[in-house]
């Protein structure tokens, strides 16, 4: 597996490129903004670009779908048939994507926005910004909160403790730390224990 992190401009928002180095095929999670050393990349190690997965419908993320779309023959996965300005395949959770010989599964992990949706590959997983290193996403009311922490226990903290955890803004983590330590997850449960006790 070929991995490249790319910074953006776009609100400093993350982009990856997962390509497999046996067909070069590859796949850009998020593109807040399509820059040159991304271009540069897919040339100089002779990749082609076939797939673009979508974590959530912001412009920090979507930014730069329509120029990646002018340059690459690209199919876009999302939770919503347009995204970006840009017509997408519309995946849900449980579907795989195919790049290469690698396959990533779609997960589901709404919360911060309606169609937040994760992608996972054997060793990492990709979250948007549902999940950070010691955070997680914004979401609109305390239900939406709920159903995002609900999502990430059980969609992204069921993987096997050393995936690798790559979000959309700031450091990747592990899932191993952030089950343990992330402090919306932890308090929780420090806090069930707690009166467990007390009860």
């Amino acid at each position: 597996m070929i991995f490249k992190h790319f910074l953006t401009q776009a609100n400093e928002s993350n982009s990856f490129l997962v390509a497999c180095e046996d067909t070069r095929e590859a796949i850009l999670i998020d593109v807040g903004s399509f820059e040159r050393k991304i271009a540069d990349f897919i040339e100089e190690n002779s990749i082609n670009l076939t797939t673009v997965f979508i974590t959530h419908n912001h412009y920090d993320h979507t930014g730069g779908l329509s120029e990646a779309a002018l340059r690459y023959d690209i199919t876009i996965f999302a939770e919503f048939s347009q995204t970006g300005g840009c017509p997408a395949k519309r995946v849900m959770h449980g579907d795989t994507i195919k790049v290469g010989s690698l396959t990533g599964t779609v997960l589901a992990t709404p919360g911060h926005t309606p169609d937040s949706l994760s992608l996972a590959f054997p060793g990492m997983v990709f979250t948007g910004d549902a999940l950070f290193a010691g955070s997680v996403g914004g979401a609109s009311s305390p239900s939406n909160a709920k159903k995002q922490i609900d999502a990430i226990r059980k969609h992204i903290f069921t993987l096997p403790p050393e995936t690798e955890l790559h979000t959309g803004h700031g450091p990747s983590s592990t899932v191993a730390i952030e089950s343990k330590y992330n402090p919306f997850f932890c308090v929780a449960e420090h806090f069930k224990k707690r009166y467990a006790i007390l009860a």
